[in-house]
């Protein structure tokens, strides 16, 4: 069932025994993978099963924006994909078809890239050039007159503040089994030797010094299961903040992304999160272990108390025994 709008602050089932909590005054958004294969039939799945990629996983998405949401909205229809290659990605196109910006761009290639052209950049160049565009504020002041006008519209209809994206998939993997399996330190070791592979194959490439950069936490949660968290900040986006999980509850996959663009300045990924228990350091779990060591000092006390009134002789060693067995269980 495709669900979508604003929602008071509650807790709701998405399924797989795990409930999220929803900001008040929130825009939702919901849609089963049976309904995006409905609206596009094409779309081969196969190869995502044995990720446990069923007809019922979701997406999810959470925002404080009612246009953010209809940027989602248009992404997974047909007639919404059409306004949007109709009124952003062929205005885009012409963009750089226009002499002005191209002679901008050759001239920032000549200087970033003496030996090729514009025209003959390899993957790996074109990757290093467009993360530089972007972090580069006085080429981007330089291109801005010709690009601000579709970056306004783009903005004015799709509006990002808060957003929080969730894949909750609905089937057992043996991927996500045997991955549970692997103890934390296996686990750092597996991902900081892929790091290291990756930067050591594309070191120039922007998205390994992303990798380089990333902070990272593996652990087990309160379910027993392996989590990846990470607050990760990319020079170049336009998202202040970022947080993500990835995870797995009854051997199905869960990942979330929270980010807050430039108008705000936290994510809601601990709100959001703390219901599942999928992340250990969320506030209920925090709270839940203070209650229990609490409740363990209490304990603690008490087993004083009755060994003081055994050493006193109020108790006999049987009555002392019994009392703290009680206490114990």
């Amino acid at each position: 069932m495709l669900v979508i709008g604003k929602v008071a602050a509650q807790t709701k089932n998405i399924g797989n025994g795990l409930s999220i909590n929803i900001p008040k005054n929130y825009e939702y958004f919901e849609l089963t993978f049976e309904q995006l294969i409905s609206r596009f039939p094409n779309i081969d799945y196969i190869n995502l099963e044995d990720w446990g990629v069923g007809m019922n996983s979701k997406i999810i998405v959470i925002a404080n924006k009612k246009k953010s949401i209809r940027l989602f909205e248009d992404l997974t229809t047909v007639t919404g994909l059409t306004k949007l290659k109709d009124e952003f990605y062929e205005p885009l196109l012409e963009l750089f078809e226009n002499p002005a910006l191209i002679k901008i761009l050759e001239k920032y290639v000549r200087e970033k890239f003496p030996n090729s052209e514009l025209d003959n950049l390899t993957e790996e160049e074109l990757n290093m050039l467009f993360y530089q565009y972007f972090s580069d504020k006085k080429f981007m002041k330089k291109i801005d007159i010709h690009i601000r006008p579709l970056i306004n519209k783009f903005n004015s209809k799709y509006e990002f503040d808060k957003i929080t994206l969730i894949f909750n998939l609905d089937k057992s993997s043996s991927i996500a089994e045997e991955i549970n399996k692997i103890s934390v330190l296996d686990a750092k070791k597996i991902l900081n030797d892929l790091i290291k592979q990756i930067i050591k194959e594309s070191p120039k490439d922007p998205m390994a010094k992303e990798l380089r950069n990333m902070k990272y936490k593996i652990d087990k949660n309160h379910h027993g299961n392996l989590y990846l968290q990470s607050n990760w900040i990319s020079k170049n986006s336009l998202a202040t903040d970022q947080e993500l999980i990835w995870t797995s509850h009854n051997n199905k996959f869960f990942f979330m992304i929270s980010q807050c663009y430039k108008k705000c300045q936290t994510t809601d990924f601990l709100n959001i999160i703390k219901t599942t228990n999928l992340y250990i350091k969320t506030k209920l779990a925090e709270e839940e272990k203070e209650k229990q060591i609490e409740q363990s000092s209490d304990v603690v006390s008490q087993i004083k108390e009755l060994k003081k009134l055994f050493d006193e002789g109020v108790l006999n060693k049987e009555e002392f025994e019994k009392a703290k067995k009680k206490l114990l269980n």
